[in-house]
């Protein structure tokens, strides 16, 4: 753990972070305190867009990543209030023109202003291209007047907006001269002095079945009139005499206007990593100092099973992050990370296989814990309300497995060269050799079949073969090698069908990793050992359970600190 993440960590149990979400405040309450706590942060240098790849030192960017993972852990509110700013800030960023970034670069990197993100509409969904919001130029007044033509193309899903957003970056279709001009960014303001303006209708997109403190809304334009600078212009502009100008065709505006979203993959797949690492860490402790049938929980081989399984999963995402941004920085060098769309296919992959896992290790440690891990104090069961929409929000897995699919095809002999490389040095695990056969053969079963099961199967194998190489050469430990043995094996079951059809396992190998998988998964496990390996800040745990008074604790809490006379 580097110096700036234990940094992190002392402020995130400090006197403004220390109860996650105090009982006593209202939904509205929570939310202005999770937004205070965001520009806390970004003010001490831990989230900006400075920070992003492309933008600071690359060579930070890993750290970076991994500090906004635990700021997920601690609470997914906080993370999307960051990541809602951020992500809306880099379409400014990415799209403005120079006069732009220098009236506006600054309110971003400082959230003087809070921005929100507008992109999905009601009826459209994660189906960009089919955006209805429309900017129309009126050359009588050079103004650009924003409309909403339905109520079901409201832009929906919007953070930070519903009571505090000051700007919206607004994906809509530009019309000049009756012309349809394709998607353009647009800077939108919302509020003044915290009134919303007029031709702005802020709806709630609430309550939401968590993140809640994450404040959403539903935004729906009336003849809102913007100045032309409202359009981002890198590469489109109006000029004087009312004529559109752009260097891009027409059908590459939309994929330009997408460059953004490398980023917006990322966030949400290290803090499903980082959740399912302190989940683990609890549940540890836990099941360290509770006494069931005469020993502790880890003390019974099923219950070992179990946690070790977890466990897996969370080392491997862990390790698919580090992957992925190793290759990132590695790939910036050559090229704007926003358009290299074999990165982007990688960064689906790992979205796609970090939230699906956080949704099963999260729901298994909650029952590992049993009642008490259902308990909001002990932190797991928010973690699991909240990040079972990760699989969704941030581009929803299916979808993306679909796209990933074919960048990776468009750009095949790239993207083969990169997974080549993630697993050099790794061959000697034989699930390794597996796990690449099968990525290709899955690829090559979408390429003939087109896009399908085969590319949700596909986008998971490549989330595996980057965690298990990088993991294969950093296992420094007995128990990191049986945990890695024990999930390799089991990402190999996964796929049995698929590797036994292609001829590259048999039979008898299958069930050679079924008994590979049950021996490392029933032997003894050192709580201590489990926990160094998780390597979890201790200022990120607060739940009662993970202390041996855990009991004495919940009976405190429960008569609010009193005892029976």
């Amino acid at each position: 753990m580097t110096q700036r993440e234990e940094e992190l960590a002392r402020v995130l149990s400090g006197p403004e972070f220390a109860i996650i979400r105090p009982d006593d405040l209202s939904v509205l309450e929570y939310s202005l305190l999770t937004l205070r706590r965001a520009r806390l942060l970004n003010g001490a240098g831990f989230a900006a867009n400075s920070r992003w790849l492309g933008r600071g030192d690359s060579a930070r960017f890993p750290e970076f990543l991994r500090t906004m993972g635990w700021i997920g852990a601690y609470d997914l509110s906080l993370l999307n209030v960051l990541v809602s700013h951020q992500i809306a800030g880099d379409a400014l960023l990415s799209h403005g023109g120079t006069e732009q970034l220098d009236s506006w670069a600054g309110e971003i990197e400082t959230m003087e202003r809070l921005y929100c993100f507008a992109g999905s509409e009601l009826l459209t969904g994660s189906d960009l291209k089919q955006v209805r919001t429309t900017a129309t130029y009126d050359p009588q007044d050079r103004t650009l007047v924003l409309n909403t033509p339905r109520p079901a193309d409201s832009k929906v899903w919007t953070g930070n907006s519903l009571h505090s957003g000051d700007v919206a970056m607004v994906l809509a279709r530009l019309e000049v001269g009756g012309r349809d001009e394709g998607h353009h960014w647009l800077r939108v303001p919302l509020r003044e002095a915290g009134a919303v303006l007029p031709g702005v209708r802020i709806g709630r997109a609430e309550p939401k079945g968590g993140v809640t403190a994450n404040q959403t809304g539903v935004l729906t334009f009336t003849d809102h009139r913007l100045p032309p600078s409202a359009l981002m212009n890198r590469w489109a502009s109006i000029d004087e005499e009312g004529t559109y100008r752009s260097p891009l065709p027409r059908h590459r505006r939309f994929e330009e206007c997408l460059a953004t979203f490398t980023h917006e993959r990322l966030f949400p797949s290290v803090g499903a990593a980082h959740a399912q690492l302190l989940a683990c860490a609890i549940t540890t402790r836990f099941a360290a100092v509770k006494q069931t049938f005469g020993r502790p929980l880890i003390g019974h081989e099923h219950y070992r099973m179990r946690l070790s399984a977890a466990v897996g999963r969370s080392l491997a995402a862990r390790h698919a992050m580090t992957a992925l941004s190793e290759v990132a920085v590695a790939r910036s060098a050559e090229g704007a990370p926003a358009r290299d769309q074999v990165l982007h296919a990688l960064i689906s992959c790992g979205k796609s296989g970090c939230t699906g896992d956080a949704r099963h290790t999260l729901a298994e440690t909650r029952e590992l814990c049993g009642g008490l891990g259902y308990h909001d104090a002990n932190q797991i069961a928010p973690l699991l309300h909240d990040y079972e929409i990760a699989v969704t929000f941030g581009g929803d897995n299916t979808v993306l497995g679909y796209q990933a699919t074919r960048f990776a095809l468009r750009h095949r002999e790239d993207f083969d060269r990169v997974l080549d490389e993630a697993v050099a040095g790794a061959e000697r695990l034989d699930a390794v050799r597996v796990l690449r056969a099968v990525c290709d053969v899955l690829l090559d079963r979408v390429e003939q079949d087109g896009a399908g099961e085969a590319s949700a199967q596909w986008s998971r194998a490549v989330h595996q073969t980057l965690a298990v190489g990088h993991w294969a050469r950093q296992a420094s430990t007995p128990l990191s090698g049986r945990l890695l043995a024990q999930y390799a094996a089991v990402c190999v079951l996964e796929h049995a069908l698929t590797a036994l059809r292609a001829g590259i396992l048999d039979q008898d190998a299958l069930l050679g990793f079924e008994a590979a998988r049950h021996e490392a998964a029933g032997a003894p496990l050192d709580a201590d050992a489990l926990l160094r390996e998780l390597a979890v800040p201790e200022g990120l745990i607060s739940a009662p359970i993970a202390h041996p008074d855990f009991a004495e604790r919940h009976a405190a809490a429960a008569h609010g600190g009193t005892t029976a006379a």
